[in-house]
């Protein structure tokens, strides 16, 4: 049967904080889960990224920061922030090297943004939510010190490493949109960690008694940034959810408006963008079975303009292609494919030439006979 008894709280709060200093086992593992996360976002390998969070050593220090939220030590949060800024910088740093390098080389990486990378650029308060209980779940196994082999899962759940190496990848490709929402994400994790591991350490009564100060007013300032988080994320989400309506709006209608032009026809791709003028850019790529005309390429902007209520400038890419209707396939012994004779070419007879008469006199320079003189 596995002991949980619980360790005492003096030597609890002492192991917390020394798994929360930035030695020598930190900093490498800090590298290693870097690469790992770096390569695995670049290389769109979830399970990588996986790894690399098991790897990660971060959770130390950001429960660390949340025992040091009910009192204690005034340098006690030093180490733990310390490490957790050393972390941050580290991961971020090393990441952008890497993905400058391998841009730089001949293997084709970064022409287009992964999947994994994309993945962490729009945090939602789905995240927030699973940062809370991962935090709290993480306060409670220290707490429960025997029931540390949940820690590797809530490293997986917070998903702290991935967030930072993609804010490295978006500055090297200068993509603010990328390393904006990554930081985000981050930031998103770190507060709700911090928040819901502080309230669990103090429900299980691991603080430090002899603090002067009551824990209580340092919590409500920790739950701030989780509020401000989250209302930052929820206008994001808002946002994707009305940029997620409008993109199904304008495919829709564009689908519909080119099946009716071109009943043997079918659209390849819809895509839009924001103009300068304010209006929406659509580009639509089609397969038709005819020549599309100017007067289709308007009918299809005023389709997909009245039923958005948006301006619309359209950009109309087709594609010609052949529909056949259904054939009942020939007898076997039917030649289908016959094979072209190769043309042999005719040899050109040669002119000869015709022999010229010589005259019988001389003349000018001729070669007559002589005549005999009188």
């Amino acid at each position: 049967m596995p002991n949980h008894e619980r360790l005492p709280k003096g030597r609890l709060r002492a192991e917390i904080f020394r798994a929360g200093r930035p030695d020598l086992r930190f900093r490498l593992l800090v590298w290693f889960s870097c690469v790992i996360a770096t390569l695995g976002l670049l290389a769109d390998s979830p399970a990588v990224v996986v790894g690399s969070m098991l790897v990660a050593p971060l959770l130390g220090p950001i429960m660390a920061l949340s025992l040091a939220l009910l009192g204690g030590a005034r340098r006690e949060p030093v180490a733990p922030m310390w490490a957790l800024a050393e972390g941050v910088v580290t991961a971020v740093a090393v990441s952008y090297v890497l993905a400058e390098l391998l841009r730089a080389s001949p293997f084709a990486v970064l022409e287009t943004i992964p999947g994994e990378v994309a993945a962490r650029t729009r945090p939602n308060p789905l995240d927030l939510g699973i940062a809370l209980a991962g935090g709290g779940a993480g306060a409670f196994a220290l707490v429960r010190l025997r029931a540390a082999e949940a820690l590797p899962g809530v490293a997986i759940a917070t998903a702290l490493m991935p967030p930072l190496c993609t804010v490295g990848i978006g500055l090297s490709l200068g993509d603010r949109g990328t390393w904006g929402g990554a930081l985000l994400l981050f930031v998103t994790n770190l507060s709700a960690i911090v928040s819901a591991g502080a309230f669990v350490f103090l429900l299980s009564g691991v603080r430090h008694h002899t603090s002067p100060t009551h824990p209580g007013p340092r919590l409500v300032l920790s739950v701030v940034p989780v509020v401000v988080v989250g209302l930052a994320v929820t206008g994001l989400t808002a946002r994707a959810v009305q940029e997620a309506r409008e993109t199904d709006a304008i495919t829709t209608a564009a689908r519909e408006a080119v099946s009716n032009l071109f009943p043997n026809g079918s659209v390849e791709r819809v895509t839009h963008s924001s103009g300068d003028d304010g209006s929406r850019r659509v580009r639509v790529e089609a397969q038709v079975d005819r020549p599309a005309t100017l007067d289709d390429a308007e009918t299809i902007q005023a389709f997909v303009a009245q039923r958005t209520g948006k301006r619309i400038q359209l950009v109309l890419v087709t594609t010609p292609v052949l529909v056949l209707d259904p054939l009942n396939p020939p007898p076997r012994e039917q030649p289908i494919l016959t094979p072209t004779p190769t043309p042999t070419q005719t040899p050109t007879p040669t002119p000869k030439p015709t022999p010229r008469a010589t005259a019988a006199g001389g003349g000018e320079g001729g070669t007559g006979t002589p005549r005999a003189g009188n």
